[in-house]
């Protein structure tokens, strides 16, 4: 591929700042603040920390399981402020739409 200056003018800039940039992060981070403060530890120990899931719980003295389900929860919680939708449908118990 020839270098061309003109691509480079529609590249994003990695660095953003802008409104929209600036505006997420916001949310992002009022979002990470309502969450019970269990789940919030276990956020930022891991996602922003990154610590491995091992070294949250030997750091928290408690269980593995109990920092995979409250950061699962924690996901799940943020998830739900942003609109985002369940990733696992409900299956209805019963089926009016289908035909007999």
């Amino acid at each position: 591929m020839e270098w061309d200056d003109d691509f480079l003018e529609n590249v994003a800039d990695p660095v953003d700042k802008g409104p929209e940039t600036l505006l997420m992060h916001g949310q992002i981070i009022s979002a990470v603040e309502r969450l019970p403060e269990a789940q919030r530890v276990v956020m930022l120990l891991v996602a922003v920390e990154g610590l491995s899931y091992q070294e949250t719980a030997d750091v928290l003295e408690v269980p593995i399981g109990t920092v995979m389900s409250r950061l699962s929860r924690a996901r799940q919680a943020v998830g739900a402020l942003f609109g985002t939708p369940d990733p696992k449908p409900r299956v209805s118990a019963t089926r009016k739409d289908s035909i007999a």
